[in-house]
């Protein structure tokens, strides 16, 4: 078997390793997100259930209520907790979105995992190193050892670009949800507008409240879309190699993105006005983000020339 054959039968079994690799740990940092959703819907619905108490105690009868009508300060106090359910009742619903999402991303995974045969795969891997020791020992013992490093370094360059474009897909995919939850926040915002500035009455304020709802859709999409774009930038923050290294400490951590602002006080113009300045920011973030990605697939690109070069140079001696 000739060594082009042996090189290109290890990438592929290499590829499958390092697939069941990076499922594994997808696996380990859905589980992780989704115990930690699971520990939001849990924390904000207790807070949800003690401002309901509270809301219940300002109905009631008693001489304080008595005084706080007096002076106007129980209308203020019901609202300031009305609103605050009104955010709690948002993040739950998100983040029991969320947590279908991951468990329908996590259900997924585990199934890919299944049908990788790890064993098999490193039993096959070792019977063909030996393979490549005994071709280089016949065919080329003094460059042997360089050999292989050019040839170790070439698959896992290799890998780190398909860990990049998987990087960069899911980028795509978060921009388009992007656009479609800013898109949605200008109507709502046009409506909103209508109606505190214009007296749109019953009609523009059903219009507002439907087109918030469609808000909050297209946003949930987006958050479930730059959590997977933030965990395909993790895979490529676990690659790299001797001379080739994509530093991801400085790309922009969108799994911290909850959109709070977003998340409260829907019906009050500013609001919708201050979530669709921070959905800018977020797109920003990420065409930035992938910009620095494709410079690093052309670095990818040319190291891997680099080392072709050097190969066939050896094998050509």
């Amino acid at each position: 078997m000739e060594w082009r054959q042996l090189q290109k039968n290890q990438e592929e079994i290499h590829t499958q390793i390092r697939n069941y690799e990076r499922l594994s740990e997808q696996k380990t940092l859905i589980e992780g997100q989704i115990e930690h959703a699971r520990q939001d819907i849990t924390y904000n619905t207790t807070v949800l259930n003690k401002i309901r108490l509270k809301l219940d105690k300002l109905e009631g009868f008693s001489f304080m209520n008595m005084v706080r009508t007096w002076t106007g300060q129980q209308d203020e106090l019901r609202a300031e907790k009305i609103d605050k359910a009104a955010v709690l009742e948002l993040k739950i619903n998100e983040a029991k979105k969320i947590n279908q999402d991951l468990r329908n991303d996590l259900e997924q995974v585990t199934k890919k995992l299944t049908q990788i045969n790890l064993p098999q795969l490193q039993e096959e891997l070792s019977q063909l190193k030996v393979k490549k020791k005994v071709y280089l020992q016949l065919h080329n013992p003094v460059e042997a050892q360089k050999l292989e490093h050019l040839v170790d370094e070439e698959i896992l360059t290799k890998q780190l670009m398909k860990e990049i474009n998987e990087a960069h897909d899911a980028g795509e995919v978060a921009l388009s949800a992007l656009g479609q939850a800013a898109a949605s926040l200008h109507s709502a915002g046009s409506y909103s507008t209508w109606d505190t500035f214009f007296g749109g009455g019953l009609l523009a304020t059903h219009l507002k409240h439907d087109s918030l709802d469609k808000s909050e859709s297209y946003l949930h999409n987006a958050q479930i879309a730059l959590q997977r774009f933030q965990n395909e930038l993790l895979d490529v923050q676990n690659m790299y190699t001797q001379s080739l290294h994509v530093e991801t400490d400085g790309f922009v951590k969108f799994a911290d993105y909850f959109f709070d602002d977003i998340f409260s006080a829907w019906s009050v113009h500013s609001k919708i006005s201050t979530a669709r300045e921070q959905v800018s920011r977020v797109q920003d973030d990420v065409h930035n983000t992938l910009r620095r990605l494709q410079e690093k697939q052309i670095k990818a690109k040319e190291y891997i020339e680099e080392l072709k070069q050097e190969q066939t140079v050896i094998l050509e001696c």
